[in-house]
């Protein structure tokens, strides 16, 4: 089952990171199922966030053309920009506060805004670790936190994380394992575990202490430890991760095997089908191993 439409009430949707790749189909995808009378594109560009717009509502002349085989939207939705700067608490702030001013209310947000180093970057490891903790990880948990209230208020409000392959929980210790995984888990007790990894990482030992050797897999492990813990906290809303899979993007340098709107679907599904589980890690649009 998928959500219907409310009558009379404007079901709002931000998408971070949603001017191109695999957040502009997540939004763009949001905008089509007709769900959702609100879009708003969080991004840091408002040149590449206007553009984005812009095509995204040919797609929507095009779903509501008669001539269309597809069903079309009941109400073609407002798309939006906002500025945000992931990682940059006053950012979030203002962001949040701008949301009430509008809507007073969120009832879906799509956490896909994330960084990687590439590949041939030559930067240290010790020297990628805190600025890709500093946006993946502590910058969507900081961004959260400010939204929580706002997603309080909403209609069947959702929160979906964008995780990776990369943050298998196997790529730890066992020790560790078991602390990620502890159904007691706090948001304070998995900041220090975030924090312990990186004073392990800058003082050389992370590997004998049992981390692995990827930050960018470190900061999507703990965002899915972080959306188990906010799916106890707040019971009321459906709160998910999951995986996109490996898709053709600047991320990927274009080196994915999936085109951006297949790595959309699992994410646009949680955050708009009934009858879902909160607090699991999906992959393939189905509960996957962590």
């Amino acid at each position: 089952m998928m959500i219907s439409p409310i009558e009379g009430i404007r079901r709002v949707a931000v998408v971070t990171g949603s001017n191109q790749g695999i957040g502009y189909f997540i939004a763009l995808q949001l905008a089509l199922s007709g769900k959702f009378q609100d879009i708003v594109l969080a991004c840091r560009s408002e040149v590449r966030a206007m553009d984005a717009i812009a095509t995204m509502q040919q797609h929507q002349q095009l779903q509501a053309s008669p001539s269309s085989s597809s069903s079309p939207a009941t109400v073609l939705p407002n798309i939006q920009y906002e500025n945000l700067i992931l990682g940059n608490a006053t950012s979030h702030q203002e962001f949040a506060a701008k949301m009430k001013e509008n809507f007073g209310h969120v009832d879906c947000l799509v956490n896909n805004a994330a960084m990687a180093y590439k590949h041939a970057d030559t930067t240290p490891h010790a020297e990628q670790c805190t600025p890709t903790l500093d946006v993946n990880y502590r910058g969507t948990v900081d961004f959260t936190e400010c939204m929580l209230p706002l997603l309080r208020c909403g209609t069947d409000a959702r929160i979906v994380n964008l995780s990776s392959s990369a943050a298998r929980l196997g790529q730890v210790s066992p020790e560790l394992q078991k602390k990620f995984t502890s159904p007691t888990l706090t948001m304070e007790e998995l900041n220090a575990l975030v924090d312990t990894y990186e004073k392990h990482v800058k003082e050389g030992t992370h590997q004998k202490h049992g981390w692995s050797n990827t930050n960018y897999g470190m900061s999507k492990l703990a965002i899915t430890a972080a959306t188990k813990v906010w799916a106890r906290q707040e019971p009321t809303m459906k709160i998910n991760c999951c995986d996109p899979g490996y898709c053709n993007t600047s991320m990927t340098s274009g080196r994915g095997t999936d085109p951006p709107e297949k790595g959309a679907r699992t994410a646009v599904m949680l955050a708009i089908k009934d009858d879902l589980p909160s607090g699991e890690f999906f992959a393939a649009e189905k509960v996957a191993k962590w």
